[in-house]
C-alpha cells in the first residue's frame, strides 16, 4: 500500500494546486466545515461563486476548492443520490471507444457529454469523454482545459484518504467515482462487496504494485438517501 499512497501524493502534485505548497495531509471531508465555508455568501468559498467557476471552466480552483465544491454538492437540495446513468452518455461512450476515438464523432461526443453535465456537472465519464474528444480534434486548448477539471475533481478525492482500510476509505458522493479513481490509478476491479451500509471495497485485478484492492465510503450519498427517502 505504501507504492500506492506514493503514487496518490504524485498525483496531487502533477495537478499543481496552491494548496499542496503547504503540504495538506490527507483528510476525510469534514461536512460541518464544510457546510460552514459554502454557506458564507462572503467567502470566496461561497457555493454558488464557487460553482459558477467551476462551470466556467477556471482552471485556477485550489484542491481546498475542489473537495468544497464536490463535497459541499451532497449539501445541496438538489443533489440526487444513487443518479441512474444517463443511457445517452453510456452509449456515446460505447460508441467512442468502439471507433478508437474517431474524430468525426467528436463534435456528437462533446454535445452529448455537455448535455449530461447540465444535469449532473460532476459526471466525471462525461467529463473524460469532453477531454478525449477535444483531444483527437487536436484542440489541446480545450482538452487541457477539461483535463484540468477531471483532475481536479479526482484529486479531491484522493486527497480524502488511501483506501487501506475502512477508516481511510476514499470518499465519493457518487459509486460511479469509485470506478473513475481505479482508473485514475491504472488498476481495474475484479469484484466489488459492502463491507457496511457506508463502505465498499474494490478488489483489482493483478498489476505490478501489487495491490489488491480499496476501500471507499459512499456514506454521504447513503445519508441524503435517508433522509430524502426512507
Amino acid at each position: 500500500m505504501t507504492k500506492i499512497i506514493c503514487k496518490i501524493f504524485i498525483l496531487l502534485l502533477l495537478a499543481g494546486f496552491s494548496s499542496l505548497a503547504n503540504a495538506q495531509e490527507i483528510e476525510e471531508p469534514d461536512y460541518k466545515q464544510i457546510h460552514q465555508a459554502i454557506s458564507n455568501h462572503r467567502s470566496p468559498n461561497y457555493y454558488p461563486t464557487l460553482m459558477r467557476r467551476y462551470v466556467e471552466c477556471d482552471t485556477m480552483l485550489t484542491l481546498e476548492q475542489y473537495r468544497n465544491l464536490y463535497y459541499g454538492y451532497s449539501l445541496q437540495e438538489d443533489f440526487v443520490p444513487y443518479k441512474s446513468h444517463n443511457p445517452k452518455l453510456l452509449e456515446a461512450r460505447r460508441r467512442f471507444t468502439a471507433s478508437k476515438g474517431d474524430s468525426s464523432l467528436a463534435p456528437e461526443m462533446i454535445r452529448i457529454a455537455q448535455a449530461s453535465l447540465d444535469d449532473n456537472p460532476f459526471d466525471i465519464p462525461a467529463i473524460n469523454i469532453i477531454a478525449a474528444s477535444y483531444l483527437q480534434i487536436g484542440d489541446t486548448v480545450q482538452y487541457r482545459i477539461w483535463d484540468i477539471k477531471q483532475k481536479g475533481l479526482l484529486d479531491a478525492i484522493l486527497s480524502t484518504g488511501d483506501g487501506a482500510e475502512p477508516s481511510s476509505a476514499f470518499h465519493v458522493i457518487d459509486i460511479e467515482h469509485e470506478y473513475e479513481v481505479l482508473n485514475r490509478l491504472g488498476l481495474q476491479i475484479e469484484r466489488d462487496s459492502l463491507v457496511n451500509d457506508n463502505i465498499e471495497y474494490l478488489k483489482v485485478r493483478e498489476n505490478a504494485e501489487g495491490e489488491k484492492g480499496f476501500y471507499f465510503n459512499f456514506g454521504a450519498c447513503r445519508n441524503v438517501y435517508r433522509k430524502k427517502y426512507e
